[in-house]
């Protein structure tokens, strides 16, 4: 029971796990992307459900005004699919959410 705590104790100090661009981030794991970065998964992977896993990305830096909105896996409308990427967010399809509004782009 004492190594059970211990190993308990152990795993909450540990740092948590940040993945660089371009590496493998979601799943089971858990694994974040760092500062400036986002979990990018494939349509296919429905936002990540099911231990989905993606691949860190750097979030944009800036992003057109064209007006092609998308509903975020957040649940929040976008103006565009950059614009939900801005934002730290995957396209869980095109067109406007349910019942939500736009969200303005991230300044």
């Amino acid at each position: 029971m004492r190594v059970l705590a211990v190993l308990i104790l152990f795993l909450l100090a540990a740092p948590a796990a940040f993945a660089e661009v371009g590496a493998t981030c979601g799943g089971i794991a858990g694994v974040t992307c760092g500062d400036g970065e986002f979990c990018k998964f494939t349509p296919e992977a429905t936002c990540g459900a099911g231990d989905q896993s993606g691949v860190c990305a750097k979030k944009p830096d800036f992003c057109t005004l064209q007006y092609d909105p998308v509903c975020g896996c957040d649940g929040k409308t976008y103006s565009n699919a950059c614009h939900a990427h801005t934002a730290g967010q995957n396209v869980a399809h095109k067109g406007f959410c349910p019942g939500t509004e736009i969200v303005p782009p991230v300044k």
